[in-house]
């Protein structure tokens, strides 16, 4: 069979570094483990290179030196402890203010770095490394070294640089849920903290979603009403009132909803049947997922119905909301204000009151509300308003604001502000924008595909790779379109169901699917925001057009052995069948002859009157090991874990004789389960057993056992200390009816190894010989071991 052409070698190399990056980037997505994903995209590069190191360096927050995280190849303790500094006299300080990969075919050689670090303490002479983020913020560097000279390609060079950008996005992603949970921590202490203040107030505190159903309350709604939590997640407003006001508390939650508050009197009816003047102050909030909610405040009027609602709707609003409220009068100066609005903007409530709105708001803002202020009554709902804040210290806060006009008793206009700082949204969005940044940056260099980001109606957003254009659509055709207009039917068919369950379902999976004339792997996966809502669908899709014709070959070449195997079969039972009949034959008028005549025959008669008996003899024996021979794939039992110590019991008693008869010794170590045809096994260990014994010498047979395990597989070996085999023989031991000896020192048909050679390779599996004349031999084969068992210490194989 021909070799692969360099330019195949070359392909073959560009689809395994793709693999490799298209693994990391899938396990990136999933994984939360950063050092663990750190540690493995190490192993993986230093595998995929075929180099002896690899690390990831961090920068230390000083920016003097760089932390060896993580790596595969250097001296033990060094990960996690070593540092480098990063003048530029290093190549880790080097690399970290290039934006290209710093490629060193010899160390000793380059000019542009010299200074003592980890690559010169380890011999290091070739290597490649890629800073790890941007240039204008590193997070360090991931590098790969070699200590022989070797000259890496661009290939290499942006492989590299593929899995430094998969660490980059998964490092920074790891950043923004840490500082999440840290602020839902927050939020969550702030809810307990505001809980206990709201139930220390004797009013009732309450929220109502747009379905009407109660979401939050205080536990003075419980107590003058009489219900239970219980029963209350169950009522609406209306049940809690008496039946001649429930049309006057229905009018007022549309008044809500339509402009912004409501004030309503009526009468609670408790659960045991009390009822109770109430007057209930409510206004409309939009929570941060653009949900509508009535927050409100019932109090108690029974004393004093009298009183001025408006002032005491104002004050109970002002008081108990959680964001900052104001009252402007239509100068534009506050009236009324909260501890909340005060602590937003960094002033006492006395300082702010009767001053003007442009303290702590720019001269667009104040116009916009001279607008409100102006506009008739059904222009006064307006939608959420984003602003700086100018606090008394000078720095500015980002705040978004919900507006209401109401109109006073006497006929003047105020303005009713709810504000909220949105400091953390920001953030958020600023972190989202530098998410899509990178994963364009991703999208851009994806190589042998391309990248997709879309949307839930399957709108591409954002794509990017080198395929773009070529074998693909370009970007500028994805971008902005749907799926469904983009790709043919037969396409369509096969992605659209799995780009749906990504943004539907957060389901990440992965199809093939044909196009433009050539095959795609195309995985999905939910891209989600810092508050874990799925927010658009992220596609990879690879050419794969060489892999499945490889894999077509392939499954040729099987069907064609398979065949082949068949033919031999049928060839070795024909040729048995049809030679056994005259061998029969001949050996029986042998035997005849010898019965009949044998006084006739003289010495020499005798002797070839026996050569013609022995060779009909060999003959039947090499017409039976050939049969043998051709039966191993197709008269094997199915394979099974199968107790390598329990056959090598069973062989041991079929050779007893021969090990008693020779003063033979045998030992074993503990010997493991494979998974194999524990029938051919047997074959294979009794025949190297007999042989160990037959070729001794001169001295009792002393033979051992052995074991060890390497990756998925299972080394055993059978070593003897007998009369050896010639280097130039090691091959020829496994040749069918091939001998090194004359039948004076061995009868043997010649099909023994043979047939082992031909048990293991059914088994996946190599057989060798290491061995030299008068020192012994050992002969090896590898086996596929068998799944570890539950209760095995980690790492502990299953024997």
């Amino acid at each position: 069979m021909e070799s692969p052409s360099s330019t195949d070698a070359e392909l073959q190399t560009r689809i395994r570094q793709q693999e490799v990056v298209a693994d990391l980037g899938q396990r990136a997505l999933e994984t939360g483990d950063i050092d663990q994903l750190m540690h493995d995209a190490s192993a993986a590069v230093a595998d995929t290179l075929g180099v002896e190191y690899c690390k990831v360096l961090e920068l230390l927050p000083d920016g003097d030196e760089i932390l060896l995280r993580q790596g595969v190849g250097w001296q033990p303790g060094l990960v996690g402890t070593a540092t480098v500094p990063t003048d530029r006299d290093s190549q880790a300080g080097y690399t970290l203010l290039s934006e290209e990969p710093i490629i060193v075919d010899d160390l000793e050689r380059e000019t542009r770095f010299s200074g003592p670090d980890l690559l010169i303490d380890h011999d290091v002479v070739s290597g490649i490394s890629v800073v790890i983020g941007s240039i204008d913020e590193p997070w360090g560097v991931l590098g790969t070294h070699t200590t022989e000279r070797r000259e890496f390609t661009d290939h290499d060079a942006n492989f590299v640089q593929s899995v430094a950008n998969v660490l980059a996005a998964a490092i920074d992603r790891a950043e923004t849920d840490r500082r999440l949970r840290e602020r839902e921590a927050e939020l969550e202490r702030y809810r307990t903290y505001t809980d206990d203040i709201l139930n220390a107030v004797d009013d009732m505190f309450y929220v109502v979603d747009e379905t009407g159903t109660f979401q939050r309350w205080n536990e003075a709604l419980t107590e003058v009403t009489g219900y239970s939590d219980a029963e209350l997640e169950s009522m609406r407003p209306p049940a809690l009132v008496v039946e001649d006001d429930r049309e006057a508390l229905v009018d007022g939650i549309e008044e809500i909803y339509e402009t912004g508050r409501a004030r309503v009197e009526v009468d609670i009816l408790t659960s045991d049947g009390r009822e109770i003047p109430y007057e209930f102050v409510a206004v409309q909030l939009e929570n941060p997922d653009g949900t509508r909610v009535l927050a409100g405040i019932g109090r108690d009027i029974s004393d004093r119905k009298e009183h001025d609602r408006e002032l005491a709707k104002y004050e109970t609003i002002v008081e108990t909301m959680d964001d900052g409220i104001y009252v402007k009068d239509e100068d534009g100066r506050f009236t009324t204000v909260n501890e909340a609005y005060a602590e937003l903007t960094g002033y006492d409530r006395e300082e702010l009151l009767g001053e003007h709105a442009s303290l702590v708001v720019d001269e667009d803002t104040i116009a916009q509300s001279k607008e409100r202020l102006q506009a008739p009554d059904e222009q006064v709902e307006t939608p959420p308003v984003e602003a700086e804040l100018v606090r008394a210290d000078g720095t500015r806060v980002p705040a978004e604001g919900t507006f209401a006009t109401i109109e006073t008793d006497d006929g003047d206009r105020e303005e009713v502000g709810v504000v909220r700082d949105i400091t953390e949204r920001k953030r958020r969005e600023r972190a989202l924008e530098e998410s899509e940044r990178r994963y364009r940056t991703l999208a851009e260099n994806f190589p042998n595909g391309a990248v997709g980001i879309y949307d839930e109606e399957l709108r591409y957003t954002l794509a990017g790779g080198a395929l773009l254009g070529e074998r693909l659509p370009s970007a500028a055709r994805l971008e902005g379109d749907r799926l469904p207009e983009i790709f043919p039917a037969e396409t369509v068919a096969d992605l659209e169901s799995l780009f749906r369950a990504a943004v539907e379902d957060g389901t990440t999976d992965s199809t093939t699917t044909a196009f433009n004339g050539r095959n795609w792997r195309v995985w999905v996966a939910p891209l989600r925001d810092g508050d874990g809502e799925i927010i658009a669908g992220l596609s990879f899709a690879q050419d794969i057009t060489e892999q499945v014709e490889r894999e077509r070959r392939l499954e040729e070449l099987v069907d064609r052995l398979e065949v082949s195997n068949e033919r031999l079969e049928r060839f070795a039972y024909a040729a048995s069948h049809d030679l056994q009949e005259p061998l029969r034959m001949v050996t029986s008028y042998l035997q005849l002859l010898e019965k009949r005549y044998g006084d006739a025959f003289d010495e020499d008669g005798e002797e070839f009157l026996d050569y013609a008996v022995d060779g009909a003899e060999r003959m039947r024996e090499m017409i039976d090991g050939l049969l043998a021979y051709s039966r191993v794939e197709t008269r094997g039992d199915p394979f099974e874990p199968t107790d390598l110590n329990a056959v090598l019991d069973d062989v041991r008693a079929d050779l007893q004789v021969r090990i008693e008869e020779s003063d033979a010794e045998i030992t074993a170590a503990d010997l493991p389960h494979v998974e194999g045809d524990a029938s051919q096994l047997r074959q294979v260990l009794q025949n190297l057993l007999s042989n160990a014994i037959e070729y001794s010498g001169d001295e009792p047979p002393r033979v051992h056992v052995d074991a060890e395990r390497r990756g998925e597989q299972w080394v055993i070996s059978v070593d003897d200390e007998g009369i050896g085999i010639a280097q130039d023989d090691h091959e020829r031991v496994f040749r069918v009816f091939d001998r090194l000896h004359s039948r004076e020192v061995n009868d043997g048909a010649g099909i023994g190894l043979a047939l082992c050679e031909r048990i293991v390779e059914r088994h996946g599996g190599e057989i060798w010989v290491d061995s030299a004349l008068g020192e012994g031999a050992t002969f090896s084969v590898t086996l596929p071991a068998v799944g570890e068992r539950a209760g095995n210490d980690e790492g502990e194989s299953d024997r």
